[in-house]
């Protein structure tokens, strides 16, 4: 993947300002780990702002006019001026996948033959990577920019790599966000049946760790980051960006809403819906979910 210069996207979309320009090597959000790359991000809402000073990855933004005043003064950073930052944004991620090769080369598959595949599997053509011993059930579905680790298990009927939930509101329409980004799932793994596991939307990972098991119908979206020998019950939903530790149990029918963290050890009971970070080791339960015996405590106040 290569970099680029802020000024291109002056090239494609001339209604927007170029303030002053900058280097990028990846897309992101104000709040995204760019793991040392440097980060274009678009900020279209002050109450962002204490993400966008915080995150050093940020090399470069796509703004509003009346943001500008707020971060023009910030040493090297490259600013476009665009009346909605958010919907050129998407445009310009939609255009490097469709015209560059921004987010990486096709590859040819590299699937191992001690590999066991059924035969109404569907494999995409590129950009797949399966080791040795991994199991494929019958009706699975592996797209591109997937790896499937030693001895992991696919069961019937998943699908690995598909597009996540993510589009952008028009006055008139709706603009659907193409994902750049990959699946890797590591050694001894098990996912169960009709599961989905989306891919990153940018140069960015989904990942499962090692030894963890999925159960059946449960969805994992965009970017979401799961730790070792977790326990992640059926018809769960892992909304995106969100990052889970090693040896965390989740129940039955949890909702677990994006980019918030998950400790080592956590327990979340069942039909849980969280909405900020658990601790390590905390136990939570209910809807909005708080520490666990507050939530029996409080139940039993009431019965």
């Amino acid at each position: 993947m290569s970099g680029k210069m802020l000024s291109c996207i002056k090239d494609i979309y001339k209604d927007i300002e170029l303030y002053r320009d900058g280097y990028f090597d990846n897309l992101g959000f104000t709040a995204s780990n760019g793991n040392d790359q440097k980060l274009l991000v678009f900020l279209n809402n002050e109450k962002y702002l204490s993400e966008f000073y915080e995150n050093k990855n940020i090399s470069c933004v796509i703004c509003s006019k009346n943001i500008v005043n707020a971060i023009k003064d910030i040493d090297g950073i490259g600013i476009c001026i665009a009346e909605d930052p958010k919907l050129v944004f998407f445009k310009f991620h939609n255009y490097l996948i469709e015209n560059t090769n921004f987010y990486g080369e096709k590859f040819d598959n590299q699937i191992s033959s001690r590999a066991k595949i059924h035969p109404t599997a569907y494999i995409a053509d590129h950009n797949v990577m399966i080791k040795e011993g991994a199991i494929i059930e019958p009706n699975v579905t592996i797209l591109s920019n997937v790896y499937i680790g030693e001895n992991t298990i696919i069961r019937a009927g998943t699908v690995i790599g598909t597009e996540g939930f993510q589009f952008v509101r028009t006055e008139n329409d709706i603009l659907s966000v193409k994902h750049a980004g990959k699946v890797i799932i590591s050694n001894d793994v098990e996912i169960q049946a009709n599961t989905c596991v989306c891919r990153g939307v940018f140069n960015d990972i989904t990942e499962i760790g090692e030894k963890s098991k999925i159960d059946n119908l449960i969805h994992i979206a965009h970017g979401v980051k799961i730790g070792k020998r977790c326990l992640v019950a059926a018809n769960t939903m892992i909304a995106g960006y969100t990052n889970i530790g090693d040896d965390v149990w989740i129940g039955p029918s949890t909702n677990i809403r994006n980019m918030i963290a998950i400790g080592d050890k956590a327990d979340i009971k069942i039909g849980s819906v969280v909405t900020k970070n658990v601790e390590k080791t905390q136990s939570v339960s209910g809807n909005f979910a708080i520490e666990h015996n507050k939530f029996i405590d409080f139940i039993k106040s009431i019965r």
